[in-house]
């Protein structure tokens, strides 16, 4: 029941009784037009509209029937569309769709289809998924629909949000800390000290602040500002650390040339007056932890390229094993069948149809197996296509030669099959949804 009519049922009639007279007063319209009064096309006598222009008069002939019955299959439609669906009130439809349902039919849908991806990704160090092709692909995709907005579409910030290309961390840059600040948000205070220190005292710590980066500064008011930074009632020192060089979680560093409200000393002394507020947004309760790691890993490895890159080098860093021979071979982890293939060939490992056995049986118990097929990099990207394509459908025919039904079997093309440079791009994975 809408919630509405614990205090009162009007709505409800209101917007049922509009509807009606909707319908009603378009078939009354309609029948009071079809009414035939002549038809000038044939002779008849027809009464005009009254309207003359330059000796042009306007008949009063009867709609087209074509137009007519148009009209008559809209309200038609119209009465049927109100019956399967809710548009009268509280009525629900025989349906009894909702945007609500269907949103939450969708979400089934795709977590149904991209669940296994993200809960595999989720599994994988944070370096390691930094270095990922495809991770890193999906990683940027969740940072370009939920952060550019304050950071960047090259995530280099601006006036008020942090640059995450950097090093400079106010809350920390490890990959632990960077998941905690994308989980739960943080917030930012800087106090406004206008009120209590005055113009010429706040001038005279900004002048101080800046004489901590080396910038041009005023240095009798900086040598007044060092007593109003470490002395009361300002106190700046709690936050910044005696040195200036910040505290995490508390203030940010004061002697590098990092400023997120502007480094001048107009800008310095409007923070220090006003102060600032600044709140970063809690992604728990709309991304789910596996698609907060890829998020995760993808801005650790913006300021961390170099990290990401020896991660990725390393044949034991990822979790999907890379081939270091090249040669065929298939293995099985978290529950993704991955088959590596030697250069140029499609032909499977011998201990394939071993490591499709748990497929089987997930498909046995009314499951579906998804084939991918990756490719690496190097040469000619068509025939790299066409044989990633081979390879999946060679992966299809060993399960179909297991038993596997075919309707059982979907071939899905990934995001990008691309992956990477490296032994480990030509691959084939397979997983049940």
């Amino acid at each position: 029941m809408n919630t509405s009519q614990f205090t009162s049922n009007f709505w409800n009639i209101y917007i049922f009784v509009i509807v009606i007279a909707s319908f009603l007063g378009l078939a009354w319209l309609l029948i009071s037009q079809n009414k035939v009064k002549g038809d000038s096309t044939k002779g008849g006598q027809v009464e005009t509209m009254g309207h003359s222009w330059d000796g042009i008069e306007e008949y009063n002939n009867p709609l087209p029937r074509w137009w007519f019955y148009l009209f008559v299959l809209t309200v038609l439609f119209g009465i049927a569309y109100f019956i399967l669906y809710p548009g009268m009130g509280d009525y629900k439809g025989v349906f009894n769709w909702s945007s609500s349902n269907q949103y939450e039919q969708e979400v089934k849908v795709a977590d149904a289809k991209y669940g296994p991806i993200y809960q595999k990704f989720g599994q994988m160090p944070v370096e390691a998924l930094a270095a990922d092709p495809q991770a890193n692909r999906i990683g940027k995709n969740l940072f370009d629909t939920y952060c550019i907005q304050c950071h960047g579409s090259d995530a280099k910030g601006s006036r008020g949000f942090p640059n995450l290309t950097d090093h400079d961390w106010l809350w920390g840059g490890t990959p632990d800390k960077i998941q905690e600040t994308v989980t739960n948000g943080r917030l930012g205070v800087m106090a406004a000290w206008g009120p209590a220190l005055g113009e010429e005292k706040v001038k005279d710590a900004a002048n101080y602040v800046l004489s901590l980066s080396g910038a041009n500064h005023d240095a009798a008011r900086a040598k007044l500002g060092d007593a109003v930074f470490h002395g009361p009632p300002a106190n700046c020192f709690t936050c910044h650390g005696p040195d200036g060089k910040g505290i995490q979680g508390l203030g940010p560093n004061l002697t590098d040339d990092t400023w997120l409200w502007g480094g001048t000393e107009k800008a310095i002394v409007n923070t220090i007056t006003n102060g600032h507020t600044n709140q970063m947004p809690a992604w728990n309760t709309f991304l789910d932890k596996d698609k907060i790691h890829i998020l995760t890993a993808y801005v650790w490895g913006l300021s961390n390229k170099g990290d990401a890159a020896a991660a990725n080098a390393q044949p034991a860093a990822a979790s999907q094993p890379a081939a270091v021979t090249d040669e065929a071979k298939t293995v099985v982890e978290n529950g993704v069948v991955t088959m590596y293939f030697a250069s140029g060939k499609s032909d499977l490992a011998a201990n394939t149809s071993e490591a499709l056995a748990e497929v089987v049986k997930g498909v046995g118990e009314g499951k579906t197996a998804v084939i991918s097929g990756y490719h690496d990099s190097t040469g000619d990207a068509v025939k790299n296509a066409e044989l990633a394509k081979e390879r999946a459908v060679k992966a299809k025919d060993a399960l179909v030669a297991l038993g596997v039904p075919e309707d059982k079997v979907q071939l899905e093309k990934p995001i990008s099959s691309d992956g990477g440079d490296t032994s480990a791009g030509r691959r084939v994975e397979v997983l049940l949804k």
